[in-house]
């Protein structure tokens, strides 16, 4: 089976991709849309007072059907590199490309909560609270944030050149991820299920 390009498997899934993300976007985080993508303007839990069991979340299988998807970018003139919650804070002067081929996503799902009892609620806002209504208003609410828990990512380098002895000790990943280098281009993340690539939910 053919790997599944990257925007291909957004598309078809529905998930909108994440140009900036940490461990605090979760399900019930509210996402403004700017010129360069979504960012985390809040959470819900900071909206409503509710005690702490009603914003649990839970991580489980993404319902999806796929293969491997593949996400390739070119990295000319790039000096760092964010994708997937990997973090490469130089070293890549060498590194002509990088293919990501992700074989394992999760998503994170509201344990207590539906966009059922949701909505009204924040309609609400409209009336009670006026300054938490402007914050929420045509913003997005995640209700599923997915995660790129198996991914390698396989550079094309310079020449010979020795990319894991330029990069190994700039490279940082989420507390609990594994890395294993295969090669001196080419790595594999596993456990990786704290940083969102993408999230899917609806505008208020």
């Amino acid at each position: 089976m053919a790997n599944l390009p990257f925007p291909q498997f957004l598309q078809r899934y529905g998930i909108t991709m994440l140009f900036a993300s940490d461990e605090g976007v979760i399900p019930g985080t509210i996402l403004e849309k700017r010129k360069q993508g979504y960012f985390a303007a809040g959470r819900l839990d900071q909206v409503f007072n509710d005690p702490p069991p009603a914003w649990d979340t839970q991580l489980q299988a993404a319902n999806l059907v796929y293969g491997t998807v593949q996400r390739s970018l070119s990295l000319g003139g790039k000096a760092s590199l964010n994708e997937f919650g990997i973090n490469i804070g130089g070293g890549l002067t060498n590194a002509r490309s990088v293919d990501f081929f992700i074989s394992g996503v999760k998503c994170r799902v509201f344990a207590n909560q539906s966009k059922i009892t949701l909505i009204p609620r924040l309609q609400e806002l409209r009336k009670t609270n006026k300054a938490l209504w402007k914050l929420v208003n045509n913003n997005y609410i995640a209700d599923f944030t997915y995660y790129a828990t198996e991914v390698t990512a396989q550079f094309t380098v310079e020449g010979n050149a020795d990319l894991r002895a330029e990069i190994e000790q700039k490279i940082s990943i989420s507390a609990g991820a594994e890395i294993a280098w295969k090669s001196k281009s080419k790595f594999v993340i596993s456990s990786n299920d704290k940083i969102p690539f993408g999230f899917s939910g609806w505008i208020v």
